[in-house]
């Protein structure tokens, strides 16, 4: 690591340049703790991608999961069915966007199918993150298209069969992720964090290196 890629780890914002209520990187770093060392994190595509590569401390090879800088969106939930079926007994964890989730919801049916005991983290924040910080950051501000409608997730997994739970504080950020890691089967964790919650650093679109945005 060169002097620069050092410096940028230690000024990259954690958790003290944000005023929400439900930080995301606070819902990763609980999933971390409250979580075994050989559990295996599939990641969808987005903000929530990058947050758990941040936050989410991995010990061992092979227990993140995730399609890097394809942006296949709804990736998530099929991989962490398919790392469930080909690791019984393994703990899984699926962290995706209230975005990437909708790609393909209805394989909730394959989870209750087999009763594959994953616990999916739903990170919502109202938006195409990823594409809203672009805007934000690149076009002044000016959304178009990120602005999301969702389902009520939890209740949404309920109707398949899924046990469902929501959280907005931190506090109850922690009582049901305790509860979820408990359960033996499916669980869908369902957290309302901040809307406009960036991730850094970010290189600028056809710039170099050097130029990278560090925060607000």
């Amino acid at each position: 690591m060169d002097k620069r890629s050092g410096d940028w780890k230690r000024t990259v914002p954690r958790f003290d340049k944000s005023n929400s209520l439900l930080k995301p990187q606070t819902v990763i770093r609980h999933l971390s703790d409250f979580s075994s060392q050989d559990t295996i994190v599939v990641t969808d595509v987005g903000q929530h991608q990058i947050w758990t590569a941040h936050h989410y401390v991995f010990t061992q090879p092979r227990t993140l999961i995730t399609s890097g800088g394809l942006g296949t969106m709804g990736y998530g939930l099929p991989a962490a069915i398919g790392v469930a079926a080909s690791h019984p007994g393994k703990s899984v964890i699926c962290v995706s966007g209230d975005g990437s989730f909708q790609m393909n919801l209805q394989e909730l049916i394959t989870v209750v199918k087999y009763q594959l005991p994953i616990k999916i983290a739903i990170l919502n924040n109202g938006y195409l993150g990823m594409v809203r910080q672009w805007q934000e950051l690149f076009y002044q501000g000016r959304y178009s298209e990120v602005k999301m409608i969702s389902p009520a997730f939890s209740q949404l997994a309920l109707a398949y069969g899924v046990e469902g739970l929501k959280a907005q504080t931190d506090e109850e950020t922690q009582k049901i992720i305790a509860e979820a890691l408990q359960r033996t089967g499916p669980v869908l964790m369902e957290f309302n964090i901040i809307e406009e919650e960036n991730v850094y650093p970010m290189v600028p679109p056809n710039q170099n290196n050097h130029l990278t945005i560090l925060s607000r």
